[in-house]
């Protein structure tokens, strides 16, 4: 099981814009149940919000799915993922500011962070997390995007937004490396030395 690598799963986001349409997918989901469940703030389970913005979201990603050939969702384990491109493993979660799934470390978290080994018999695919994260009172989102992790090591994040994925800030380049020249100079031996000193005595 390959480590999954940034710059595969930003082009994969690229083609057919998949970037902004799992952006859309996680927006719209999520203003649905504002729309639908006006009634939310008396719910006594802070975690029902969150149950029915991931069926709506999930139900958003399925619409996506049906218009790409190269999307296939994938239900399992009483969750939903989408292999693109026979490639990439998205899975769709909450998260927090630090970009760590509310249910990690449970087993199937960590089995999910663990890239040594393939998962719900595929083997080869690359696994990522689509997240999205709320504000502290979960009102509204801060944040959308792919996140990946190895062993509860997080690696790299994208952010997406309506117009796809957030490009990377510009790399730096390396300052050159001053050489120093004086570790080239040639240290005289003591026996050189005594030489030369004969030779200017004549």
């Amino acid at each position: 099981m390959p480590v999954p690598l940034e710059d595969h799963v930003r082009q994969i986001l690229l083609e057919n814009d998949r970037g902004t349409k799992f952006y859309r997918a996680v927006k719209e989901g999520w203003s649905a149940l504002g729309q639908l469940y006006p009634q939310r703030h008396r719910w006594r389970r802070k975690s029902s919000a969150r149950h029915m913005v991931w069926e709506e979201v999930v139900q958003r990603l399925f619409d996506v799915a049906a218009e790409d050939e190269h999307i296939v969702p994938i239900e399992h384990r009483d969750t939903v993922s989408l292999i693109v491109e026979n490639e990439v493993l998205f899975r769709l979660k909450f998260a927090d500011t630090s970009l760590i799934t509310r249910n990690y470390p449970t087993p199937e978290a960590e089995e999910f962070d663990n890239h040594d080994v393939d998962l719900y018999g595929f083997s080869g695919l690359q696994r990522v997390k689509l997240c999205y994260v709320p504000d502290e009172y979960e009102t509204s989102l801060l944040w959308t995007g792919i996140a990946a992790s190895n062993k509860g090591k997080f690696l790299w994040k994208i952010e997406l937004e309506d117009a796809g994925a957030v490009a990377p800030p510009a790399r730096l380049p390396f300052p050159e490396e001053e050489i120093d020249t004086t570790r080239f100079a040639r240290l005289k031996k003591p026996a050189d030395e005594k030489q030369d000193k004969k030779k200017d005595n004549g």
